[in-house]
């Protein structure tokens, strides 16, 4: 996720900005392609004072516990669950990935903007590879959601998982190179990817660390949680 100023603005045309992005916490519900990477839309306050709902692809079942919300993401191959106060933020792009599906955590107020914490999303590309998208997808989102006045944040080396099952699980940690009193000093970007056919379905989780606003976001159980959810339907 990449983000241009710090308050709400309007859709900007696809060039990416020489301001200094605003990366995690963030108000969005929209994604978009712009330079290549995942931007963020800030349009929680639209014209009529009411969030933007843009038309979610996906479908929530009655599979996942009461307190939860089970997600099936019927264009990316992906079933997966998620906290019940995040909200759909409609679909997108990252680079080859099509977004299909994309979910922010519960809202916050920081300095009069309307703010999150993490991201979640899904989607599918035609490939025979599930650690390379895997790859190129977090590190992708980790470069565009995390760089301030042009300096790039500090990617660390994949961790990587790959069981029997085909199932790649590989997350980054991230630091970006600057900080402000909305913002988390560091953050983590996973992702699950699996073969579905002829495509590679790929799920991706973006969580803001430590920070003033920590408790806004995933804890450490919730995000082990949203992980190990994802599978094929």
């Amino acid at each position: 996720m990449s983000y241009s100023g710090l308050g709400v603005y309007q859709q900007q045309p696809p060039k990416r900005p020489s301001r200094a992005p605003l990366w995690i916490a963030l108000g969005v519900v929209a994604l978009l392609v712009v330079g290549g990477g995942v931007t963020a839309i800030v349009v929680l306050n639209s014209g009529d004072g009411q969030a933007a709902r843009p038309t979610s692809t996906s479908t929530t079942s009655t599979s996942a516990e009461p307190d939860w919300q089970a997600v099936d993401d019927e264009k990316a191959g992906l079933s997966y669950e998620l906290p019940p106060s995040w909200e759909s933020s409609g679909a997108g792009s990252s680079g080859r990935v099509k977004l299909s599906t994309t979910y922010v955590s519960r809202p916050f107020q920081c300095q009069g903007r309307s703010m999150i914490q993490a991201q979640a999303m899904a989607g599918s590309v035609v490939h025979d590879d599930p650690e390379q998208v895997a790859t190129e997808l977090v590190n992708r989102i980790a470069a565009g959601g995390y760089t301030v006045n042009d300096a790039p944040p500090e990617i660390g080396e994949p961790r990587v998982e790959s069981g029997d099952d085909g199932v790649v699980r590989l997350s980054v940690e991230v630091t970006p190179q600057s900080a402000s009193a909305c913002y988390a000093p560091k953050a983590t970007v996973s992702a699950v990817a699996m073969r579905n056919g002829s495509e590679v379905a790929v799920f991706a989780l973006n969580v803001a660390e430590g920070g003033p606003h920590v408790a806004e976001g995933p804890s450490d159980d919730d995000v082990k949680r949203i992980l190990e959810s994802v599978r094929l339907p």
